[in-house]
C-alpha cells in the first residue's frame, strides 16, 4: 500500500502539470490540490507501515532520488550539448520559466519564477524516478528507457500546443535524446535497488 501511494506521489507533480495544460488550472493550485495531499499520504502511510515494509520503501526512495537527480542532470546536459554544438536547434528549456510563472504568478522572466521553474523541473525528474524505482526495482535496465519514452510521449503530446512551438525534428531530437539518457541512468540505478 505504501509503495502504491508512493508511486502516486512521485507522479503527482506531473499530474499537476497535465491538469494545468489540459484543464487550464493554475500550476500553483494544481500542485496544492494534487501533489501536496499525495506527499502527506505517503508520509502518513510510511510512518504507520510495518518496519520491513518501511525499510524497503525508504531504500527504494533513496535509490530513486539519486537516480532522479543524476538522470535529470543527464537529461539537461544532453539537451544543452545538442543545442550548443548545433546538432539540434531549439529551446530546450522554454518550459522552465513557464513552470515558475505558473507557481509564483510572476512574469516568466522574473528570476524568482525561473528559480521556481527549475525547482519544479527537478521535482518532476526526481519524483518520476522514485515512482519508477518503487515499481521496477531490480528489473532489466532497459525498462528505464521504456518508462522515459512513455514520459516523452506525454511531453510530445502536450508541450508543443502549450508552448506554442511546432513539433519539429529538432524538438523531437532534443526531447527523445534527453529522455533516452534519463531512462538509461534511471534503469541502471533502479536495477540495483532492493
Amino acid at each position: 500500500m505504501v509503495a502504491a501511494v508512493g508511486v502516486a506521489a512521485g507522479l503527482s507533480s506531473g499530474a499537476a502539470l497535465v491538469a494545468t495544460i489540459t484543464l487550464g488550472w493554475s500550476l500553483a493550485l494544481a500542485t496544492a490540490f494534487i501533489a501536496v495531499p499525495a506527499l502527506v499520504a505517503v508520509a502518513a502511510l510510511s510512518a504507520t507501515a510495518r518496519r520491513e515494509e518501511q525499510d524497503l520503501f525508504l531504500a527504494r526512495v533513496r535509490v530513486g532520488a539519486v537516480a532522479g537527480i543524476l538522470g535529470t542532470a543527464g537529461y539537461d546536459v544532453t539537451r544543452a550539448i545538442l543545442e550548443q554544438f548545433g546538432l539540434a536547434a531549439g529551446k530546450s528549456f522554454l518550459a522552465i520559466p513557464l513552470f515558475g510563472s505558473g507557481l509564483t504568478g510572476l512574469p516568466p522572466a522574473d528570476p524568482v519564477a525561473v528559480a521556481a521553474g527549475w525547482a519544479f523541473h527537478a521535482v518532476n525528474g526526481v519524483g518520476f524516478a522514485v515512482a519508477y524505482t518503487l515499481v521496477a526495482a531490480g528489473r532489466a535496465w532497459w525498462w528505464g528507457i521504456v518508462f522515459a519514452l512513455f514520459l516523452e510521449g506525454m511531453m510530445v503530446s502536450l508541450y508543443p500546443g502549450w508552448l506554442r512551438v511546432p513539433l519539429t525534428t529538432e524538438f523531437l531530437t532534443l526531447s527523445v535524446s534527453g529522455h533516452f539518457v534519463y531512462g538509461s541512468i534511471l534503469g541502471v540505478l533502479a536495477r540495483r535497488a532492493p
